[in-house]
């Protein structure tokens, strides 16, 4: 994964080959293919591995879980292998979306659904009310980092875009009469 992870960072994830990578970790692909149907398959093995899954974020507030889950998302969409290889990634599970698969399912999907563990907790404590779209949720908060990396001349992922953007979803959670499902 370490030397997926530089290969992307120098070359960009389009240009990258189990060839290379294997070359580069001193490995073979039977080596490679026992772990990894493809190079998609070490993307979200690599991003859990690098960034984790969320799980363990419990301030105690709610807007301290959405502040501590942007400064999470900050780092990773800060980190070279991910800002390097996001746009190369989405295009190949683009042209081949069950690729995506793994993704979702053992990176994405635990990440999304602890959004609602936060929320539901937050609804304990009587910060919010119940009703809240988790996945819209969690979309509002990466959105805008996302929109960073992938769109050229857009200025860079930095703290105080995340913060901002904990504080809109906070804002939004937070007033009543609000219309948040789906």
């Amino acid at each position: 994964m370490d030397a997926f992870a530089a290969l992307v960072i120098e070359h960009g994830y389009a240009r990258v080959t189990v060839d290379e990578v294997v070359g580069r970790a001193g490995s073979n692909k039977p080596a490679f293919y026992r772990r990894f149907r493809d190079l998609a398959d070490v993307v979200p093995r690599l991003l859990a591995e690098r960034h984790g899954l969320d799980a363990d974020i419990d301030t105690g507030t709610l807007l301290g879980d959405l502040m501590e889950i942007q400064h999470r998302q900050v780092a990773l969409f800060s980190d070279p292998a991910v800002a390097g290889g996001l746009v190369g990634w989405a295009t190949h599970i683009a042209a081949h979306p069950e690729r995506a698969e793994p993704f979702v399912a053992s990176y994405l999907a635990p990440r999304r659904a602890f959004t609602q563990v936060i929320l539901d907790r937050a609804v304990a404590r009587g910060e919010i009310e119940p009703g809240a779209d988790a996945a819209w949720i969690a979309d509002l908060l990466t959105g805008p980092l996302i929109m960073r990396i992938v769109l050229p001349g857009m200025p860079p992922v930095t703290a105080a875009l995340g913060r901002q953007s904990a504080e809109a979803a906070f804002e939004l959670l937070t007033r009543r009469g609000r219309t948040l499902d789906a």
